[in-house]
């Protein structure tokens, strides 16, 4: 008995997403509401813009990188992603990760509304456009990246404060559609990009919205770290074991037990130094384990095609 119908052709050059989109909800959901799904997912990129981006306020940055690499703006939309959200886009990813990364992921993408953008790129057919736009993204890894890439260009906050993500592949331009937007938010998305026009005004304009709903913060480790240490000093009526247990972290400079005991204690601080220094301290990933799904190889793309054998 088959668990589903066959995947449909020219959507990923993987094998093993083809297995496991074949039965996700959330790509279904997407694929049925199109009535041109695999011309659709094939003309545009996701882009997702995170509340990291938002709080650097590194939109700007980002939509003007979008205009100088060649890519169209054709649809935007605000909206607020949330903890289920956040475990279904990175589900084949997240078996790698530890409780913390998890956890701040959870804190970091809900921290404020964020801002997705489709994307078409009207003077380059070689690869689609959510191909392109992976590659030219660059690496969660700051240490990979290259001049030219879009992360490189909004600089260093570290892998998991990386500001944007993008779908890998037509494939996952379905998919995360299905999980960032319901039925009739995805509809209007979809409406506002068939066109073609570019709606870079309204992306702007969008994004001012946002930054006068949302606090500007600095992300960078070593300021986050005093102004934790300095709210965490103020901490009155506590435990004494909390208290010590405060003191000696924060005497050694110890930020990720720190930040596990702001955890463990359910101490009353939160907000993105908190998400900082735990990004910045607490290991993120478990490399004995391998992922379920990898980036793109844009190089596969490249090449003519393989016929399915399904």
């Amino acid at each position: 008995m088959s668990y589903g119908p066959p995947f449909p052709a020219g959507l990923t050059r993987d094998p093993a997403k083809e297995r496991y989109f074949g039965t996700d909800s959330y790509f279904l959901d997407a694929y049925d509401q199109l009535a041109d799904p695999i011309g659709f997912a094939a003309g545009h990129a996701l882009l997702l813009l995170k509340p990291d981006a938002v709080a650097s306020r590194s939109i700007w940055p980002v939509l003007d990188w979008v205009r100088t690499s060649g890519f169209r703006i054709v649809a935007s939309r605000r909206f607020a992603m949330t903890r289920g959200a956040v475990r279904a886009m990175w589900h084949y990813q997240l078996n790698r990760a530890t409780p913390a990364r998890s956890r701040l992921a959870d804190a970091l993408c809900t921290a404020s509304d964020s801002m997705v953008l489709l994307l078409s790129l009207p003077d380059d057919d070689r690869v689609p456009p959510s191909v392109a736009l992976s590659d030219r993204k660059g690496p969660a890894d700051p240490a990979r990246r290259t001049p030219g890439q879009l992360r490189y260009r909004l600089g260093d906050h570290g892998f998991l404060l990386n500001l944007v993500h993008a779908s890998d592949e037509p494939a996952d331009v379905l998919r995360e559609l299905g999980i960032l937007l319901d039925v009739d938010e995805r509809r209007e998305l979809i409406q506002q990009a068939l066109p073609g026009a570019d709606r870079h005004d309204a992306a702007t304009a969008l994004a001012d919205r946002l930054y006068a709903d949302s606090p500007a913060h600095d992300l960078r480790f070593e300021p986050a770290t005093a102004r934790l240490a300095a709210e965490l000093s103020q901490l009155q009526d506590l435990p004494a074991y909390v208290r010590a247990e405060l003191r000696t972290r924060l005497d050694a400079e110890d930020w990720g037990a720190l930040v596990e005991l702001i955890w463990r204690a359910g101490l009353p601080v939160s907000g993105w130094d908190v998400t900082v220094v735990g990004c910045g301290s607490l290991p993120l990933s478990r490399p004995e384990y391998a992922q379920l799904l990898r980036g793109t190889d844009i190089d596969r793309w490249r090449q003519p095609a393989q016929v399915s054998g399904r």
